[in-house]
């Protein structure tokens, strides 16, 4: 953020002399860095800045990282861990033990398993009786 310009005037010491462009948004110290991106994204990318009338790569390449940083902050990531069957199904009936109930999806969740699976398991501990679903 800017703030107000200060109008200095040179004192005796001709050395202090008032700043020019300190409150240019575009002055923003950024890091810079390396980016590479396959040709035909790239070729998009520029489309896009076209049709958007933005000023440049950079600020689409600025604003599409902030989008997606923000997406992953509010984002719930699972990393799903190798299951065998046998030890999901151990798994899931001790996650149980205490619950009156969840979904699939919280166990899933919870254990790092695959979605697919944990619903695998637990048609299959319902056909038992083990569980209700």
């Amino acid at each position: 953020m800017c703030s107000p310009a200060i109008l200095v005037f040179p004192s005796k010491d001709s050395s202090v002399m008032p700043s020019r462009g300190a409150c240019n948004p575009r002055k923003e110290s950024k890091p810079t860095i390396s980016l590479r991106i396959p040709r035909p994204i790239l070729e998009e990318i520029d489309g896009l800045v076209r049709r958007t009338r933005m000023r440049s790569r950079t600020e689409f390449i600025e604003r599409a990282v902030e989008t997606y940083v923000d997406e992953l902050k509010e984002a719930r990531i699972v990393v799903a861990k190798p299951w065998t069957d046998k030890g999901a199904r151990v798994a899931i009936l001790r996650y149980l033990k205490g619950r009156s109930a969840t979904y699939v999806t919280d166990i899933a969740e919870a254990l790092g398993m695959d979605f697919e699976l944990a619903f695998r398991v637990v048609s299959s501990l319902s056909k038992e009786g083990k569980v209700i679903g």
